[in-house]
C-alpha cells in the first residue's frame, strides 16, 4: 500500500472497498486459448492503493503472454496498470507496455479532469466528462446491476480517443472452469453498424451471477479466429502471496 496515504485517507477508502466486490490482493488467472488451441495466460489483479496528487485510486494490474510454443510463432508479453477512482471507477491513469511479435511500445495516459484534458505521451486532447479505459470494464460492470435484456450505453478513452458503444445483458449460461463451475450473466459490448473492436473484432464477457460478479469467461472473436479466456484461479493476498 502507497505509504503517501494518510490514516483518515485509508479509513475513507478501506469504507470504498467494502461497498465493492472486490478486495485489495484479489487475483484472477486465467487460461488463454485461441481456435482452441492452448496460447499462453492472462491475470487481473488489484495490486494496491495509491495517490494520484492529492486523488486517491485502486491500481490495478492485466497482465498477458504467450506460452514456450506460442512464443515461436508471435510472442506477447503484455502490461496495463490503470488507476480508477476510488468511488465512481473512472478511469484517473493508463499505462501500456505492449509486446506483441516485433512490435513494442509504451503508452501513458493521464486525465486530468480539473482542466478537462487527457494526455498521452505527449499529446493532450479535451474530455468534457469522466472517462473510463477499456480494461476498467472488468471491474465497473460487478458494481451495476445487470437486468437480462437491459441495454446501456458506455464510453472508453484510450489513447487520446473516445469510443462510444452499447451493452447489452443477452442472458444466463454456466461456464465450467479450472476453478469451477459458474451460472453466469453474458455481456455484450457492441456499437450499432459496426464491429467494437478496431481489428473488426467482437467480444462478450460472462459474470458469475453472484454478489462477487467475477469475470469468469472473456471471448474475442478477431478476423482471423477466436481468442477465449477462461477463469484458472482465484487468489489474494491472504493467500501468502507478495506483491
Amino acid at each position: 500500500m502507497n505509504r503517501n496515504i494518510t490514516y483518515i485517507g485509508f479509513l475513507f477508502l478501506s469504507h470504498a472497498i467494502a461497498n465493492f466486490p472486490f478486495k485489495l490482493g484479489e487475483r484472477f488467472d486465467y487460461t488463454a486459448q485461441f481456435n482452441f488451441i492452448p496460447a499462453g495466460e492472462t491475470s487481473l489483479e488489484f495490486v494496491s492503493i495509491d495517490t494520484l496528487g492529492r486523488y486517491p485510486a485502486f491500481h490495478m494490474v492485466y497482465l498477458a503472454s504467450t506460452g514456450k510454443y506460442a512464443d515461436r510463432l508471435f510472442k506477447i508479453r503484455d502490461r496495463v496498470d490503470m488507476w480508477l477512482d476510488e468511488n465512481e471507477l473512472f478511469t484517473h491513469r493508463l499505462s501500456k507496455r505492449i509486446h506483441e511479435g516485433n512490435y513494442k511500445k509504451e503508452i501513458d495516459t493521464k486525465l486530468d479532469y480539473e482542466n478537462n484534458i487527457g494526455i498521452t505521451n505527449k499529446d493532450t486532447v479535451h474530455i468534457s466528462k469522466k472517462v473510463r479505459d477499456p480494461y476498467s470494464l472488468f471491474y465497473y460492470l460487478r458494481t451495476i446491476p445487470l437486468p437480462i435484456g437491459d441495454v446501456f450505453p458506455f464510453s472508453t478513452f484510450e489513447s487520446n480517443e473516445t469510443t462510444d458503444f452499447k451493452l447489452k445483458v443477452t442472458g444466463k449460461e454456466t461456464i465450467k472452469t479450472e476453478a469451477g463451475n459458474y451460472s453466469c450473466l453474458v455481456v455484450k459490448p457492441y456499437r450499432d453498424g459496426e464491429t467494437l473492436l478496431k481489428n473488426k473484432g467482437d467480444m462478450q464477457i460472462w459474470f458469475s451471477d453472484d454478489e462477487n460478479r467475477i469475470p469468469v469467461q472473456v471471448e474475442v472473436k478477431l478476423k482471423f479466429g477466436t481468442m477465449l479466456m477462461r477463469l484458472k484461479k482465484i487468489s489474494s493476498q491472504t493467500d501468502g502471496k507478495n506483491h
